[in-house]
């Protein structure tokens, strides 16, 4: 556990000595060429903005294309609940239509034989 202390304080001293080294090294350039080192920090500047808007916009079409699965399958599910229910009266009527069709095919047959029926006796004569 001890050990673990002393990695970690061992990290942040050397964490500490690079940013003490990195701002002694800046105010060294800014003392020997302040136009330079200033133009040099905006466009780091520049670049870790871009970086930043680029990861931002990624999270949010990320985060967009998340909410639109959820709504999809939530409209899906909706679908599923509310379809069978409204389409509940087409199918009774086309049950009923068929029921119709049925009667209607079977008067048909029956008036086909007995149009022929009629015209064997017809011929007969």
């Amino acid at each position: 556990m001890e050990e673990e202390i002393e990695t970690k304080q061992d990290m942040i001293d050397r964490k500490a000595a690079w940013f003490e080294r990195m701002f002694d090294r800046l105010f060294f350039a800014v003392q020997q060429n302040p136009f330079a080192t200033m133009l040099l920090l905006s466009v780091g500047l520049n670049f870790w903005q871009y970086n930043v808007i680029n990861e931002m916009n990624r999270l949010r079409i990320q985060d967009i294309t998340m909410l639109n699965e959820k709504i999809n399958v939530a409209v899906a599910k909706g679908v599923e609940r509310e379809l069978p229910r409204q389409l509940a009266p087409y199918k009774e009527q086309q049950d009923s239509n068929s029921k119709r069709l049925d009667t209607s095919l079977i008067n048909l047959n029956g008036t086909v034989e007995s149009v022929k029926q009629y015209f064997n006796k017809n011929k007969r004569k």
